[in-house]
């Protein structure tokens, strides 16, 4: 009988213990998480490895489950969406929350951020470039801007003087036409052109030049879009002159790979003299960087981009930029949107966009985010203040699509700044309605 008490306990001990284990095997729940796997990846998964460590110490176990695809990260996202395998938190640009939202397939983040006092560290831009009507879908965790780069050495024998700062177009062509003329083995300039460089074209080429013209491609108002317009002709009429002068080459623009010729290997090698591009090939041209500059301080620097004459630029500003962006996003579907909550504050907390923005480069999207790098130090009091952004609209891939073909056509000598216009305003008018579309007066 006694042998019979002590088996029957051994058997309640073990049964105890099985449980106990089966309960902490279960206290470990899984989070995934979908982000482009590009040089961004390094960064990313060592936050990562930093929330699981957090949650761990706090005896709530998570196993975050990485997906990062290194090619067609959006397309794979939607399709990973539409099989119902999508991840529970996911990066995303800013350009293509229109989609998402429109499908249905990112969480509305308004209560969150409400009772989220970190929300004050973000200033009004990064709040409002997630927002769509008034209601937030992500939280943004790196931004950048748009500046006008130069050679110095270029510029110096051309007979420009330095530091070049211009404060008109009329400037950027004066400095073109020196180059053409005292350095003929250089390409004066380079202004992102034609449908091979996709958004690039629209937001780091058009908008610069739309902008700095005071343009307004959308009105959230009237739900309709800006077709026509004197800003839209100034616009098409600076890519008419830039190729048409002689200041840049259209043929590198139909290679598959134009950034190639003109950023990569163009800017860095003293090729070309000028271009209008995203402010993080600082970075890339450090004498360490992927596209790396050995004396880049002495060859390189860079100058706001100014409006088409001062005052003309949106708003009156004397110069203009453009801002783009990725922020974390939690899916609509997800079963645990708390802990996934928890992970965007992780992620977009001060140390952690700090953590970012020094492993990736770009521009902290926090006001308290502390980045030992004078750069960003410099183009955040320069050029930030100019900041604006495109359109959140579900069919504005498509209006950007056609601005890349509108300046293609004009760079390849197929239609005249007017031609073009007109031809835009066409397409557009084919994509959302006759009743959807202004055209305003060019006189």
């Amino acid at each position: 009988m006694k042998t019979r008490a002590v088996l029957v306990l051994c058997l309640l001990v073990s049964t105890f213990l099985l449980g106990a284990v089966a309960a902490s095997a279960q206290d470990e729940v899984t989070l995934t998480v979908s982000f482009p796997g590009d040089p961004r990846s390094e960064t990313v998964n060592a936050l990562i490895d930093g929330f699981e460590a957090m949650k761990a110490e706090a005896g709530t176990p998570v196993n975050v489950v990485v997906n990062e695809p290194t090619e067609g990260y959006i397309d794979q996202l939607l399709l990973d969406f539409s099989a119902e395998v999508g991840p529970d938190v996911f990066s995303i640009s800013s350009e293509n929350i229109p989609e998402f939202v429109e499908a249905g397939i990112v969480l509305p983040l308004d209560d969150y951020v409400a009772n989220w006092s970190d929300w004050d560290n973000f200033p009004q831009g990064m709040k409002d470039m997630p927002s769509m009507d008034g209601t937030v879908y992500a939280i943004m965790y790196n931004t950048d801007t748009r500046v006008l780069f130069y050679r110095m050495d270029i510029l110096e024998q051309a007979g420009v003087e330095l530091p070049f700062k211009p404060t008109s177009w009329q400037e950027i062509f004066d400095a073109a036409a020196l180059i053409k003329e005292n350095v003929p083995d250089v390409i004066p300039m380079e202004v992102e052109s034609g449908t091979i460089w996709g958004e690039g074209t629209t937001l780091d080429g058009f908008f610069m030049l739309f902008r700095g013209a005071g343009g307004e491609l959308y009105d959230p108002e009237q739900e309709k879009w800006i077709v026509e317009s004197p800003a839209m002709l100034d616009a098409f009429k600076f890519y008419e002159t830039m190729f048409g002068e002689g200041y840049s080459a259209a043929e590198p623009f139909m290679e598959p790979e134009p950034w190639v010729f003109y950023l990569q290997e163009g800017l860095a090698n003293g090729d070309v003299g000028m271009a209008v591009v995203v402010n993080v090939v600082w970075g890339l041209y450090a004498p360490d960087g992927a596209w790396g500059i050995e004396n880049r301080d002495e060859v390189l620097s860079w100058s706001p981009m100014p409006a088409e004459e001062p005052g003309a630029g949106i708003n009156g500003q004397d110069y203009v930029s453009m801002g783009g962006g990725w922020g974390w996003a939690i899916s609509s579907t997800t079963a645990q949107p708390e802990l996934a909550w928890e992970f965007v504050q992780y992620m977009t907390s001060a140390d952690g966009i700090t953590t970012y923005t020094e492993g990736v480069g770009g521009i902290p999207t926090r006001l308290d985010s502390a980045v030992d790098d004078p750069h960003v130090a410099q183009v955040v009091e320069e050029v930030m203040p100019y900041q604006s952004f495109r359109p959140l609209s579900p069919v504005y891939s498509r209006v950007s699509e056609q601005i890349q073909i509108a300046t293609e056509k004009i760079m390849l000598g197929e239609a005249t700044a007017e031609e073009a216009m007109t031809q835009f305003a066409e397409a557009v008018e084919g994509i959302v309605g006759a009743d959807n579309v202004i055209r305003l007066p060019l006189d």
